[in-house]
């Protein structure tokens, strides 16, 4: 089939001209007529296959020595970029990926949790910049959405909404996934269209979010296929992997038991002589020095090596996993009968991630926290590593690895951040087995799909005036290897790190957070002849980089970059809530019966002094259960009343710190609280329960969280997915009466709630 074909009014069918109906006074003397509706009969289906986390080198066929056969084989039919640009985090670039234009333009500079109340920083994409879902349903395609959003503002994911920015209100007509950052693969918070729901299966009977993924991908496309075979669909699968946590099936993982006990040096090397000897990356291309957070790996002792390749091996497993998944997407199509008529778009969304430290980190939390673990304590659970009872995320030296030959990594916009694996299969092989290295960035995909369907961007959407396109289509490079790119500027910014793209030069500088933008020193490089930015010349080309710097300025006036923000992710979530926020105010009533509270719409009671009570009535001693719980396995609290004693479990990066009620709670009518005082001068304080207003034990807390308490939401009358309490067995549901539980955040002048607002 040809991949375009000419472009048609949207709304009227090929050969049929818009004709109004006439009205006799019987339909014997009337004649009928129909509304036109949009079509793209003949247009081929487009699929993005988005990955988390990859980095540059992670795929075979980017240098790896991890097995990715579906993906290599992608590439292999396809076209493979080398050059291509993404942001440095994800809902940046999925809001350019999804709208091809610049993530400050549409207002996500940032995560789609924070909204610092500019235009570039409101946490979601604006109604002037419709998606390509919005552009290709408006077109006749059936638009379907599967896996991680991340781009509504997350205090707006509640049932509450509002629901403009959820995939339904931003031109998808099906959704399943999850909203947040990441989520638990065996522990999912689940939406299903616009409403929560639960995974179909336990961890116990199999369950893995990937797989359940794409099975429902296929079933999505099943119905679409069964009913309207005619219609073109769009498909955005975005998975989780391989974000934190890292976690996959006991077989894949145990594949690549031993496999990095070279460490990250060797991997490294070894990746980067596959790339030139394969030509992933130009010859010539120097390998950087380490990054200057990374130790060498014959500098670590026993431990910690030991430490560090058993978190690769569940990345590795992880990886290998999220392919076989793939796999089975990309069969189903061809079993369909629909593979050979879609471009298929896979790419990773930024470069590696730091996030997991020198050690690695069992928990995400603990990054968040500012308060990443010790040697001993990772060694201490080393065997949970691979687990369903952590949340994992690898040292920096498998970040860098990950990364080869580029410096740096996630959030930062050096090319380890930002240059990640981009493949794309067309329908008439267009290319196949190819590679291209020009400069090319995630705002070409949507132009570049648009002319390959022959489809325009509106000037208007539902009657509101469009943004131009930012992207360059990437046609003519597809169709011709040799075809030169055009003269192209891209500025990059995320967290205060700058970058600027102009023909060929890369100017960067690296931010200290908290230091003055002033004092950032700017790097230059020759990227065209400079492929892993080895040779700062700076110094050498002071005017060079003055005119970079320049430019950045200006594109950055002209992207609604400013003003610029290093804050950390906590503290930007936490100053300023958006106005009607369900975050915004000190006192929360939940009734019995509430759906999930995702974490970001949850109180923010992470290193405050706060108060949470419930009223209950316990027909009979076995009236048991859990009120109120907030987080995972891995952090968050929890208040139940088991075996007849009111328990408040504080589950502090997986270590239970536990009291239990001295007397018991009384059968009938009765208010339970726990209530927390923190101390002025640290995050410690006193747990104090209560009965009846009675006081029924204390516990000393030495630390709490500061900031951030879990990614995991909160629940009222269960602990209903991945548990937050200590040896837990099910959701434990309050099987007396809950009527309500009020979470009070108190003033700390006075260790009491505050007073109602007028």
């Amino acid at each position: 089939m040809a991949v375009t074909e000419p472009n048609r009014p949207t709304g009227q069918r090929p050969g049929e001209a818009s004709r109004e109906a006439t009205i006799g006074t019987t339909y014997r003397d009337s004649t009928p007529s129909w509304p036109p509706v949009p079509t793209s009969a003949g247009r081929p289906n487009v699929v993005f296959l988005v990955l988390d986390d990859i980095g540059f080198s992670s795929l075979g066929s980017y240098g790896s020595e991890i097995a990715t056969p579906t993906m290599d084989e992608l590439a292999a039919r396809g076209v493979q970029f080398t050059n291509f640009h993404a942001t440095a985090l994800c809902s940046p670039t999925r809001a350019c990926l999804l709208t091809g234009r610049n993530h400050h333009a549409v207002g996500m500079a940032y995560l789609s949790h924070v909204d610092d109340g500019y235009p570039g920083y409101r946490g979601r994409v604006g109604h002037d910049c419709a998606t390509l879902a919005e552009m290709l349903v408006a077109g006749g395609y059936n638009t379907m959405a599967v896996g991680k959003w991340h781009l509504a503002p997350m205090d707006q994911t509640t049932a509450a909404g509002p629901y403009d920015q959820w995939p339904l209100g931003r031109g998808f007509e099906r959704y399943y996934g999850f909203m947040e950052a990441l989520t638990d693969h065996y522990y999912p918070e689940l939406y299903h269209d616009n409403h929560q729901t639960t995974a179909p299966r336990t961890p116990e009977d199999g369950y893995h979010l990937t797989a359940d993924l794409v099975d429902k991908s296929c079933e999505f496309l099943r119905d679409q296929t069964s009913i309207a075979p005619e219609k073109p669909f769009f498909l955005y699968l975005a998975f989780g992997a391989t974000h934190t946590p890292f976690q996959a099936p006991a077989e894949f993982v145990e594949r690549y038991r031993g496999a990095y006990d070279e460490g990250w040096d060797v991997i490294r090397e070894r990746r980067y002589r596959r790339q030139l000897e394969t030509g992933v990356i130009p010859p010539g291309t120097a390998l950087p020095p380490r990054n200057d957070d990374v130790r060498p790996w014959d500098e670590l002792t026993a431990d910690e090596r030991r430490l560090a390749a058993r978190f690769q091996e569940v990345y590795a497993g992880f990886l290998e996993h999220t392919d076989a998944q793939i796999g089975r997407l990309l069969s189903y199509l061809d079993e369909l009968g629909r593979l050979d008529d879609t471009i298929v778009v896979l790419l990773g969304d930024n470069g590696a991630s730091q996030e997991g430290g020198e050690h690695g980190v069992l928990n995400t939390t603990h990054y968040e926290n500012g308060r990443l673990p010790s040697l001993a304590e990772n060694l201490a659970r080393i065997e949970e590593i691979d687990g369903r009872t952590t949340h994992v995320n690898y040292p920096l030296g498998w970040a860098q690895a990950a990364n080869t030959p580029l410096r740096r990594y996630k959030q930062n916009t050096h090319a380890g951040g930002i240059r990640t694996s981009m493949i794309m299969s067309l329908p008439n092989r267009m290319g196949a087995g190819e590679r291209r290295s020009g400069f090319q960035h995630v705002t070409d995909i949507v132009p570049t799909v648009l002319d390959l369907i022959g489809i325009e961007a509106p000037r208007t959407y539902r009657g509101v005036p469009q943004r131009a396109l930012d992207g360059v289509s990437m046609r003519a490079v597809l169709d011709d290897a040799s075809a030169a790119t055009s003269e192209r500027t891209q500025y990059f910014e995320t967290d205060g790190h700058r970058a600027i793209w102009r023909d060929g030069w890369k100017a960067v500088a690296w931010h200290r957070r908290g230091a003055d933008f002033d004092t950032d020193r700017w790097e230059l490089y020759h990227a065209a002849e400079d492929f892993s930015e080895a040779e700062d010349l700076a110094a050498a080309m002071p005017g060079k980089l003055r005119e970079l710097v320049d430019t950045w300025w200006r594109e950055a006036r002209r992207n609604n970059v400013l003003p610029l923000d290093d804050r950390g992710f906590a503290e930007r979530a936490n100053a300023n809530f958006r106005p009607h926020s369900p975050k915004d105010r000190h006192r929360f009533v939940y009734l019995d019966g509430v759906q999930h509270i995702p974490t970001a719409a949850a109180p923010p009671v992470a290193g405050r002094s706060v108060q949470i009570s419930a009223r209950i009535v316990r027909p009979d001693r076995s009236a048991d259960g859990v009120l109120i719980a907030h987080g995972s396995v891995n952090s968050g609290y929890c208040l139940m009343v088991e075996d007849g004693r009111l328990v408040y479990d504080y589950n502090y990066y997986g270590d239970h710190k536990i009291l239990r009620s001295s007397v018991p709670v009384p059968l009938g009518a009765s208010e339970v609280a726990v209530r927390f005082i923190k101390d002025t001068d640290s995050s410690a304080g006193t747990a104090t329960l209560l009965i009846g207003g009675n006081e029924a034990g204390h516990l000393r807390l030495d630390e709490t969280f500061e900031h951030f308490v879990a990614f995991q939401g909160l629940d009222i009358g269960g602990d209903r997915l991945s548990p937050v309490r200590a040896d837990a067995d099910g959701p434990f549901d309050f099987s007396g009466r809950l009527e309500q539980v009020v979470v009070d955040l108190l003033d700390p002048a006075t260790g009491r709630p505050y007073e109602p607002r007028d």
